[in-house]
């Protein structure tokens, strides 16, 4: 009778482990067919961008990752390669003597955010912020600089750009 009972608790045992390892199996899948997304670029090398009289989008030229390829170097624009909820974050610098800076993100040409920064002791100031966006697939997202603005940067990656994907949907 005990043997019995070891013999239906090892089958009980074999079966929740087959499910384990046919779980597993899935998981790996689901995880490596999973999309992969994720860029960080620089601004340029060549120190003031400035936008004169119109509102100016953004290219930050100097790619640093661009996992999937969804960040064009060429437009400034990240689109997005599949539905789902992506991370952005941004920093920009300027060597301000009492003046302001402005940035903005945009998604879909409709402004997300609109930051400012006003300085008034003349050293270099830093502007940065994030935003997780739920997307599209086909969705772009882009920063710009306001008319009558300007940013600095060189080669350190003073002012960046770079996003990824959370999660696809």
């Amino acid at each position: 009778m005990e043997t019995a009972a070891q013999e239906t608790e090892l089958t009980a045992v074999k079966t929740r482990l087959a499910a384990t390892e046919t779980d597993v199996v899935n998981l790996e899948k689901e995880i490596t067919e999973q999309p992969k997304v994720a860029f960080s670029a620089g601004l340029t090398d060549s120190g003031y961008i400035e936008s004169g009289n119109a509102e100016l989008n953004l290219v930050f030229t100097r790619v640093i990752t661009n996992v999937g390829q969804a960040y064009s170097s060429t437009t400034g624009f990240f689109t997005a390669p599949v539905k789902g909820v992506y991370y952005f974050r941004f920093t920009v610098r300027d060597g301000l003597t009492s003046r302001y800076m402005h940035i903005m993100m945009f998604k879909n040409g409709e402004q997300i955010m609109w930051l400012s920064e006003y300085d008034t002791d003349g050293h270099p100031a830093y502007l940065s912020s994030g935003a997780t966006l739920q997307l599209e697939e086909g969705d772009v997202v882009n920063m710009r600089l306001p008319a009558g603005y300007r940013l600095y940067d060189n080669t350190n990656n003073l002012s960046t750009f770079s996003g990824f994907l959370l999660f696809p949907l």
